[in-house]
């Protein structure tokens, strides 16, 4: 590889696997906190229609703690796709840098080269769906 080394590839990869789950655990407790803000707001008419004042309060100020969570973790959930984007283009662009490859010469539809990224893509994959 010219533009990359193995290890920038790895390194990359690690990079937008922990940014790709970081992206998903954001949006799983966005997720969750919306089911947590239907059932407060639920809870709010419960105790307005009982006319449970210090209630209502009570829930009314967690349903709007728990929506300045979720904008936290929006944010957080943005940034991150945002740098998994960033990323991803630069690996892009880098890739599209290196040389054409010479075409491998095929016998009978089968290929005599062997495929050299073949284990490292293998091993890249293997620790990737470990660490998943």
């Amino acid at each position: 590889m010219a533009g990359m080394t193995d290890s920038q590839v790895v390194q990359y990869a690690t990079e937008l696997r922990d940014l790709l789950i970081s992206h998903e655990k954001g949006n799983s407790q966005i997720t969750a906190l919306e089911s947590y803000i239907q059932c407060q707001s639920q809870q709010t008419l419960n105790s307005t229609l009982q006319d449970s004042k210090s209630r209502t309060i009570h829930h009314l100020t967690k349903k709007s703690v728990a929506n300045g969570i979720k904008r936290v973790y929006q944010q957080v959930s943005t940034n991150k796709w945002k740098k998994v984007t960033e990323l991803s283009a630069h690996v892009i662009q880098q890739l599209d840098q290196q040389p054409e490859l010479p075409p491998s010469t095929t016998s009978a539809g089968r290929s005599t080269d062997m495929d050299e990224m073949a284990p490292l893509t293998t091993q890249s994959f293997c620790e990737l769906y470990r660490s998943a």
